[in-house]
C-alpha cells in the first residue's frame, strides 16, 4: 500500500473482514471472489493515488 490515508486502510480492513467471514463460514468461492475484487480495487486505487 503506497498511501498513508487512514480511511482507506480502515476500508481495506473491513473488506478483508468480509473475506474472513466468508472463509470461516465455509463459503470459499465467495471468499475467493471477494479477495480478488478487494486486491484488484486496492491495486487500482494505489495506482490512481500514485499518479
Amino acid at each position: 500500500m503506497m498511501n498513508n490515508n487512514l480511511y482507506l486502510k480502515i476500508l481495506w480492513v473491513l473488506l478483508y473482514g468480509i473475506v474472513a467471514f466468508y472463509t470461516f463460514t465455509d463459503k470459499m468461492m465467495m471468499a475467493m471472489y471477494w479477495m480478488a475484487g478487494v486486491m484488484f480495487a486496492q491495486a487500482v486505487l494505489d495506482l490512481v493515488y500514485y499518479f
